[in-house]
């Protein structure tokens, strides 16, 4: 007679400790952790390149509007 398990057999999964279980766990959120943190870097530098670039144009628009005055009243003395 031919018994079911010999062409049906049964495949056990292998025993894991809870320690190996919590450790594949661990690994994968600081995985997940770590690939967040580097997104988040690329785009906190690129908003700082932004507020950089904005804050050299307003400093620019400043050191164009004391010339004019200070051309204005010179302008103003000598006439």
């Amino acid at each position: 007679m031919i018994s079911l398990h010999k062409w049906y057999p049964f495949v056990f999964p292998k025993e894991y400790d809870v320690r190996q279980i919590a450790f594949e766990k661990r690994v994968q959120r600081l995985e997940l952790e770590h690939n967040l943190e580097v997104k988040y870097q690329k785009v906190r530098e690129a908003v700082e390149a932004y507020d950089l670039e904005l804050y050299n144009k307003l400093a620019r628009e400043h050191t164009v509007e004391l010339e004019m005055f200070s051309n204005r009243k010179r302008v103003d003395v000598s006439v």
